[in-house]
């Protein structure tokens, strides 16, 4: 169950999180493989920069102030996308 999601079409909060992975076939990684590895390196890069210059001293300061922080660097390393699915109507979205 996600965290307080409602549904966008029905309102409903019986949702469940599920993950999207992409999948690309042989063709696809001969044709695009050495940009698509170019792509990641240059992604975490910023991903750890992000990490460095922000979201470290944010967190110390929010811990320092006893609140939590939320991460912004995830994304970057995460390769997932958050896809929620509602029970009751069968909506896919996103949040």
């Amino acid at each position: 169950m996600g965290i307080n999601r409602k549904c966008p079409r029905c309102g409903s909060t019986h949702v469940q999180l599920s993950d999207e992975r992409s999948k690309h076939g042989c063709l696809w990684l001969i044709l695009f493989g050495f940009f698509y590895l170019a792509w990641i390196i240059i992604k975490w890069i910023i991903g750890l920069m992000v990490f460095l210059l922000i979201d470290w001293w944010m967190a110390i300061l929010r811990n320092l102030q006893g609140k939590g922080y939320q991460w912004k660097c995830r994304g970057f390393f995460s390769g997932t996308k958050q896809i929620y699915y509602c029970h009751d109507c069968g909506f896919n979205f996103r949040a």
